[in-house]
């Protein structure tokens, strides 16, 4: 979970909204992509849907811990359990970009998500089991390495542009996605600091003009905290959606 802060307050935004986001971003790209690679970064954080229906809670910030908050011993088998329902669901292409989604954060954040021994044990287990049958998958599929890294470079890109665009990073920043010819480029994300969740993108990367992308989320009580848990159990139980949008432009 990941919160977003407006005008009205603050937002909380499921890991699968915020995946979908990273999905209507990449299905904008200004480049014929295949569909299995449009699928999973739409779907890149199914390992957290079990969690955001009872997630954790954070007693010394007042709210569901964030998702940065959390250590692998928890999410690692959340993200194998993930994987495995991607390819119960749609094959073992997009459950082969899911997978190594997982590796990239293992293997990016050394020391986020390892809090302690047992989550570092479990990144590696991780990183350990999934390599075996990413490699099974890759070879059933005959994707070689270099369409591989580029698909997981997409997914990292919208990933990270995503978790901008709700809020939880903040700009400028610069990002390094593929750019259609088997290299790389950089692009610069800055958000319009007089209009709140309006972003220009620099060199613009989608095929339309400007992009809207939308979701929803849950709207913290005022303040953005709770009392104790059991305040914060009776607002899940109740709380109204919430909608949002941000608008990117060149």
């Amino acid at each position: 979970m990941l919160f977003r802060s407006d005008d009205q307050g603050v937002i909380a935004i499921s890991q699968p909204a915020h995946a979908w986001i990273s999905g209507q971003l990449l299905r904008a790209w200004n480049e014929a992509l295949p569909e299995p690679l449009l699928l999973a970064a739409e779907q890149h954080d199914i390992a957290w849907l079990d969690w955001e229906v009872e997630p954790t809670f954070d007693a010394k910030a007042g709210r569901p811990h964030l998702f940065r908050d959390i250590g692998a011993a928890l999410h690692a088998p959340m993200w194998m359990r993930g994987v495995d329902r991607a390819l119960e669901a749609w094959g073992n292409h997009v459950a082969l970009l899911v997978s190594r989604h997982g590796g990239v954060i293992y293997r990016r954040f050394t020391t986020r998500h390892r809090l302690d021994e047992a989550d570092a044990t479990a990144a590696a287990r991780y990183l350990e089991i999934q390599a075996k049958r990413e490699a099974e998958w890759a070879s059933a599929l005959s994707l070689g390495a270099a369409d591989l890294e580029r698909h997981s470079a997409w997914i990292a890109f919208v990933d990270t542009l995503s978790l901008a665009v709700c809020g939880e990073l903040k700009t400028p920043l610069e990002f390094d996605a593929p750019d259609g010819k088997g290299g790389y480029r950089t692009l610069t994300v800055s958000e319009d600091p007089d209009r709140p969740f309006q972003f220009t993108v620099s060199p613009w990367p989608f095929r339309v003009s400007e992009l809207i992308v939308e979701g929803q989320g849950r709207r913290l009580p005022e303040g953005g905290r709770f009392a104790d848990e059991a305040a914060f159990r009776r607002w899940q139980a109740t709380a109204e959606r919430s909608s949002f949008h941000a608008r990117l432009k060149a």
